[in-house]
């Protein structure tokens, strides 16, 4: 199943977000939120931000693959969504302004997810059809 590849990747690049968090916490001792802290808190979004997309992102990779979309297809969004994932949560780390990494990371990311779900909308119509 090759969206464990990617839920796989997604994860350790959570990981890796989540310990950005946990050390920008620490270097401002902020225990808890963001402490008005703007390092702290470009570090909870992207971290945040990654976590809100990721879930249904799989969810319909995985569905589409048991639809039997070709393989390759799944790899490129699946390594699409992963690198725009990257792009954004770098350009959340850069700036506090809109940045091109972030804004073509977010745009990928809604594009990969829509595509998919109108996809699956169009098969599960012409499902019922049939």
């Amino acid at each position: 199943m090759i969206t464990l590849l990617y839920a796989s990747l997604l994860g350790l690049l959570q990981v890796t977000l989540a310990y950005k968090v946990g050390s920008s916490r620490l270097k401002t001792n902020t225990l808890l939120g963001d402490g008005n802290q703007s390092e702290v808190l470009q570090k909870v979004r992207a971290h945040g931000n990654l976590t809100e997309y990721v879930p249904i992102f799989l969810i319909l990779l995985a569905l589409i693959e048991m639809q039997g979309v070709a393989l390759w297809k799944i790899h490129v969004l699946g390594s699409l969504f992963f690198l725009a994932r990257i792009a954004h949560s770098y350009g959340m780390y850069i700036s506090t302004e809109s940045t091109p990494p972030r804004l073509i990371g977010i745009l990928v990311t809604w594009f990969s997810i829509a595509g998919m779900s109108v996809y699956g909308l169009i098969n599960y119509i012409l499902n019922l059809m049939m």
